[in-house]
């Protein structure tokens, strides 16, 4: 996704910040994102994409080296 504002930044979610957002705009369904190149907070409806990686789901790829991985940086 990009800026709505300055039309060239990436956005990310942001924290929830005071009661306006974390009781009123949750009701709606908006959600904080923050500009990496503008700086600005911007609220959509949007949520973003939800990348969920379970740590047993790791270690059964590869079971052979069960033991080895779980101590080496990757």
């Amino acid at each position: 996704m990009q800026c709505t504002k300055c039309h060239h930044g990436k956005l990310s979610r942001t924290k929830r910040v005071g009661l306006l957002e974390e009781s009123l705009f949750p009701f709606f369904g908006y959600f904080p994102w923050i500009c990496s190149d503008c700086k600005s907070r911007i609220f959509m409806r949007a949520r973003g994409q939800r990348v969920r990686i379970s740590r047993n789901e790791q270690l059964d790829a590869n079971p052979s080296s069960q033991k080895d991985s779980l101590h080496q940086v990757q």
